[in-house]
């Protein structure tokens, strides 16, 4: 198959935002005087994310024991099995906590899915700090995924949040949910509305000739 798959994480594969959910359960209540100001504008997303990170009060073993409770889309691991069996590369692309993709994608299955996330570092007892290994100069996330999602192949994205906005006007189909789904029609920009990976089984095969127009008159 002709096409490259970048996919998020949060929301997307979980059914839920594992960053606001890890901080609603372990953070100091000042990281929602920082959510405000994120929302606001006045800060961008990752000067957001260093700064509640460094508000988590959680051990290691505390965290994991979390995670293993996060659930995720039932089709997504096999949706990853077809990618693999069919020979499309894909990989998971994340503004959220590499720490927290690992695991899931772990207890998943999925194994050989390149990641790209923001990297945790527990820097002892139950603190813990944030690293930005995929950033960009001129873009306020964590992870820049205008910067990583290339490829010569046709590409194909799967996202519903504000980190997939970008992104997604530079691939050539896009599976949209959320607040992703609401920005793009609003926009007129064509998208594919999901909501479980089941739907994106289904038209897999289907992928290396969509154009565009396709997937908008599909909306």
């Amino acid at each position: 198959m002709s096409v490259s798959i970048s996919c998020d994480f949060d929301g997307t594969i979980t059914c839920a935002d594992t960053v606001d959910s890890i901080l609603e359960a372990f953070a100091l209540p000042e990281w929602q005087d920082v959510e405000a100001e994120w929302k606001a504008g006045r800060i961008g997303s990752r000067e957001c994310l260093a700064q509640q990170t460094a508000l988590l009060r959680v051990s290691p073993s505390e965290l994991d024991g979390f995670i293993d409770d996060i659930a995720v889309d039932a089709d997504a691991a096999g949706f990853f099995d077809d990618c693999v069996r069919q020979l499309t590369p894909v990989s998971v692309v994340s503004d959220g906590f590499d720490w927290v993709v690992r695991r899931v994608l772990s207890r998943m299955g999925v194994r050989g899915v390149p990641i790209v996330a923001n990297r945790l570092v527990h820097m002892g007892d139950d603190r813990w700090s944030l690293r930005f290994p995929h950033s960009a100069a001129n873009c306020g996330s964590g992870v820049c995924k205008c910067a990583v999602v290339n490829a010569p192949q046709k590409l194909v994205h799967i996202g519903d949040g504000r980190s997939d906005a970008c992104v997604s006007d530079i691939c050539d189909v896009v599976f949209a949910k959320g607040w992703l789904l609401d920005t793009r029609q609003r926009k007129g920009l064509s998208s594919i509305p999901f909501e479980t990976f089941a739907t994106v089984r289904a038209m897999l095969p289907e992928l290396d000739v969509m154009t565009p127009a396709a997937a908008q008159r599909i909306a």
